[in-house]
């Protein structure tokens, strides 16, 4: 790398700090952050997931965050810069790795710029989910094997096993990037691969220790958890939904906004590759990547365009090699000069097409996931969300179970969820199971969370803009339960009402 590229290191980092402290501290809270926030609390109580309570994802992240949360507070503010700095680091490999491929500071720049001003990134990274988490183990373990020869040390292809096996830690689906790392390995270092594929393949098993080590606490936890829970909360099952998987390509390259940036992304990447007729290695890498998890993002049922930003960082990579390839290949001065006026519009468009999805995202709400109008955005801000915590706070007791039917509201609280509210999807699959493995799920039907109710289990209940997180039990519906059985509206948040149960006589 060019003595010039580190010297711009520094700033290029503060710059990326600066943008995504702004963002993650600005953007609309997404519903599933809730969960995984109140996830990562329970863990610093020493509660494990799947054994404890219910939770949809690979284990890691809870642990991480809630290493963080120790050090730095429990708070909405604390968590999301926690995803900033995430982010942040993700861009810093990606600048440092571009700049050592084509030896130009120029070309990290640009990288840098492509990936902040990707809508696909600045509304998914900086804020409380598995993405930066998840990418920046992968992508580190990506600049390691990009240029594995059979020189490369050995503590180096055990440590890329490590970090792949962390980022399917994070989410478990990155797993299927395992056969492109190992092909990879051999078409790099053949004849003399046995080691080094297997020093990689035991530092994935080291790596996937936290997933193990709950995995062979409760197999049918752990597996209901990762994978029978997604298979029932659709009637589609784990994967099917065909139609809406069409829809959501679509999205991805057709969109208005994140349909040009990832397209554009793309057809620069397999074109300039295909005009040289032959790409760099790390290309070859990259888009190989972005491929494989761009076609996995597409199995989930439901499924959703947020889940193609994990492939971003690499299609970024793709396409600014490919173009600097491109460009250096150019026999004339004139080629040059007007393939890099083109590749500069493009930049201007790119950007250009991020801004509408940035008010989004950090303002109006327009079209957000979970967020039902423009007016209902109010209720998704920071502050807003820890005005009802600080709410439950005046109403409950320091460790008192608050149901909540949106597990964000507890998680920078002093109340702990009541039993079977830790998490707000487990309505989906309560339905389909029989009271034995509800119980050892820990999930409710909204039949069953009435009777709690019912039986004035809870002082202290919230309702309020949970949506359709709530498996279908909609503001009046949860609102007459309450009023059913006694429980007096005593306080209002914003759209979100707090409810006591107070006896009759006191």
């Amino acid at each position: 790398m060019s003595r010039a590229a580190k010297i711009l290191f520094l700033p290029i980092i503060l710059l990326q700090v600066c943008f995504f402290l702004y963002v993650s501290v600005h953007r609309l809270i997404d519903g599933d952050e809730g969960f995984y926030l109140l996830a990562s609390r329970l863990v610093l109580q020493h509660r494990a997931p799947y054994l404890d309570f219910f939770y949809t994802q690979a284990p890691l992240l809870p642990y991480v965050y809630a290493g963080w949360l120790k050090l730095c507070g429990i708070s909405w503010v604390s968590a999301r810069i926690f995803s900033a700095l995430l982010t942040t680091a993700v861009a810093g490999l990606l600048y440092w790795h571009v700049c050592r491929e084509t030896g130009k500071w120029l070309a990290g720049m640009v990288a840098v710029y492509l990936f902040a001003g990707s809508s696909l990134v600045f509304a998914w990274y900086p804020i409380v989910k598995t993405f930066a988490l998840a990418v920046l183990f992968l992508f580190a373990a990506y600049m390691i094997l990009a240029g594995v020869t059979s020189q490369t040390p050995k503590w180096l292809i055990a440590a890329a096993g490590i970090l792949v096996g962390l980022s399917a830690d994070t989410r478990s689906y990155i797993v299927v990037v395992v056969p492109v790392f190992l092909w990879w390995m051999v078409r790099r270092i053949r004849p003399r691969m046995v080691v080094p594929v297997a020093l990689f393949c035991a530092g994935l098993l080291i790596g996937l220790i936290p997933s193990l080590v709950l995995f062979v606490a409760s197999p049918d936890k752990f597996w209901f958890n990762n994978l029978g829970y997604h298979a029932m909360r659709s009637p589609h099952g784990l994967v099917g939904d065909w139609q809406n998987k069409a829809l959501v390509v679509l999205g991805v390259f057709g969109s208005a906004h994140t349909g040009f940036q990832f397209s554009v992304l793309t057809i620069i990447a397999v074109g300039c590759a295909v005009a040289l007729r032959k790409a760099r290695e790390s290309t070859v890498l990259a888009m190989a990547l972005a491929v494989t998890i761009g076609l996995v993002s597409l199995l989930p049922t439901p499924p959703s365009v947020q889940y193609f930003c994990i492939a971003m960082p690499f299609l970024i990579v793709a396409a600014v090699c490919a173009a600097n390839d491109y460009l250096v290949a150019l026999s004339t001065p004139q080629g040059a000069r007007n393939a890099a006026v083109a590749f500069g519009i493009i930049l201007i468009a790119y950007a250009g097409f991020g801004v509408p999805t940035f008010r989004q995202y950090l303002i109006t709400g327009y079209k957000v996931p979970g967020i039902t109008s423009p007016e209902d955005a109010a209720n998704w801000t920071l502050d807003e969300v820890t005005a009802v915590s600080r709410a439950i706070d005046r109403l409950a007791s320091p460790g008192e179970e608050v149901v909540s039917y949106w597990p964000g509201y507890l998680f920078a609280s002093h109340a702990d969820p009541y039993p079977g509210f830790e998490n707000d999807f487990g309505m989906y699959a309560a339905r389909r199971l029989s009271p034995e493995k509800q119980e050892e799920y820990r999930v409710l039907t909204p039949g069953e969370m009435s009777e709690v109710f019912a039986q004035h289990g809870p002082r202290v209940a919230v309702i309020g803009n949970q949506g359709l997180n709530s498996g279908g039990l909609s503001y009046p519906v949860a609102k007459g339960i309450v009023d059913t059985y006694g429980y007096t509206l005593v306080s209002k948040v914003g759209n979100t009402s707090l409810y006591v149960y107070r006896p009759r006589g006191r």
